[in-house]
């Protein structure tokens, strides 16, 4: 299992809460009298509302969505490390395609870096910009050498 950077493997301190807050207003509902089965539908219900959102890491789509569907211990790690993983892949291309159709030479140094890169927001921003850098090597920053990480 890969460990991709800029995704953690946590909540953010919002959602945290904002589950917390969820997961404590349906004890409290439970404590006056809501049926339990009617409490975890609600639950889920909302962390279902919660996953329609953008801007959710890998981590946190498998924290709601193992909540949802009772996934073993473990599984909802995997699933966020290979989600992880086929999205930094998919970045990767993206901004190889869009080098290409910009009719940009790549060398093997520069398509070893964009695709063995694991930063999803690295290599959102390296999408980003290939549309309108100058020279493939500007794609990496002003004064980047070519192998710096």
């Amino acid at each position: 299992m890969t460990e991709l950077q800029d995704d953690r493997q946590s909540l953010s301190p919002e959602l945290q809460e904002e589950v917390s807050g969820i997961s404590m207003s349906l004890v409290a509902g439970m404590a006056f009298g809501l049926q339990p089965e009617k409490g975890m539908a609600e639950l889920h219900s909302r962390f279902k509302e919660i996953l329609k959102r953008k801007g959710l890491s890998p981590w946190e789509i498998a924290y709601l969505r193992g909540e949802i569907e009772k996934w073993p211990p473990g599984y909802a790690e995997s699933w966020a490390s290979r989600y992880a993983e086929g999205l930094a892949e998919e970045l990767a291309k993206g901004t190889l395609a869009v080098l290409e159709v910009r009719r940009f030479s790549i060398s093997g140094d520069v398509r070893d870096r964009i695709t063995t890169c694991t930063d999803l927001a690295r290599l959102r921003d390296w999408l980003d910009r290939a549309g309108t850098v100058e020279r493939v090597e500007d794609l990496f920053g002003a004064g980047a050498e070519l192998h710096q990480e």
